[in-house]
């Protein structure tokens, strides 16, 4: 569903709005600059410079206000890693995002499991890693994924198509077995 920004509001409407729309919405946005940067304090810069930006727009209203922090936090996070001349990349291992606790056998597999998907990721090129988090990390559908990425539902359908075969080719290569 696409959220439009209400125009006109004076500044404490406008104020509150985005900030019921900060708390819907910026945990999947800070989701997505950590998988392009890896770093979780660039992401969180990355979503607070997109909703300041946001708060600050007055121009024509926005269609999409989702795509449109999305795209002005990827600009962000170019920019700062062009200044900083150091490209975000992706470090080893995930976080375990599971909620409850693990043997420390099990925890040590899924880490293990976790790093070999996160190198085989680090391979690929940015617009496939962000169409497979997009839909397996944020659970997003190929609408949604079309208006972040400024394309239509069938171009996602074919990239994410193409970025699973990709993927599963670097982590065969890589001898990784999946249970």
């Amino acid at each position: 569903m696409q959220k439009n920004t209400p125009e006109p509001l004076d500044d404490a409407e406008r104020r509150e709005f985005i900030e019921c729309f900060y708390r819907d919405h910026s945990r999947e946005l800070w989701a997505l600059f950590y998988s392009q940067c890896s770093d979780p304090d660039r992401a969180y810069d990355a979503v607070q410079e997109a909703f300041l930006r946001f708060f600050d727009y007055r121009g024509e209203p926005i269609r999409d206000a989702r795509a449109w922090l999305l795209r002005v936090g990827q600009n962000w996070l170019r920019d700062v890693a062009r200044k900083k001349s150091n490209s975000c990349r992706l470090m080893p291992g995930l976080d375990d995002l599971e909620a409850r606790p693990h043997l420390p056998d099990a925890a040590m597999v899924i880490s293990e499991k976790q790093t070999e998907i996160r190198s085989a990721l680090a391979q690929m090129n940015e617009d496939d890693r962000k169409v497979l988090v997009m839909k397996y990390s944020l659970d997003w559908s190929t609408a949604k994924i079309a208006t972040a990425m400024d394309s239509n539902a069938a171009a996602i359908d074919m990239r994410l198509s193409r970025a699973r075969r990709r993927l599963a080719e670097i982590l065969v290569e890589r001898g990784f077995e999946n249970d």
